[in-house]
C-alpha cells in the first residue's frame, strides 16, 4: 500500500474558541441564530452548543464546503474504508 500526500496544511485546526470569537467568525446572515441559540440553551448544554457552533463558524469561512456538500448530497464525494485510513483497523496487522 502507498501512501499520498494530502494538500492539507499541518498544525493545529484554526477554529474559534469563545462566543465573541465564534460571533465574529460567522458570516452575518448566522450571528441571530447564534444568539438565539445561546439565549435558548440550558446552562448543561452551552459547551456542546459553543462547540457546534465553532465548527459552523469554520467551515462557514471555507471556500471549499459547499462543494463538499454537494458532492456528498449527489453520491459523489471520495469514499475511503476505513482500513486505507487506519490499518490497524482493516484488520491484517
Amino acid at each position: 500500500m502507498t501512501a499520498q500526500p494530502l494538500d492539507y496544511t499541518s498544525g493545529p485546526i484554526d477554529r474559534p474558541r469563545t462566543v465573541g470569537a465564534i460571533r465574529r467568525a460567522l458570516p452575518p446572515s448566522l450571528r441571530s441564530r447564534f444568539q438565539a441559540a445561546l439565549d435558548d440553551a440550558a446552562p448543561e448544554d452551552l459547551f456542546a452548543l459553543v462547540a457546534q457552533w465553532a465548527a459552523v463558524a469554520q467551515t462557514a469561512t471555507d471556500p471549499e464546503t459547499d462543494s463538499a456538500a454537494r458532492a456528498v448530497r449527489a453520491g459523489v464525494a471520495t469514499v475511503h474504508e476505513i482500513g486505507e485510513v487506519f490499518p490497524v483497523l482493516d484488520g491484517t496487522l
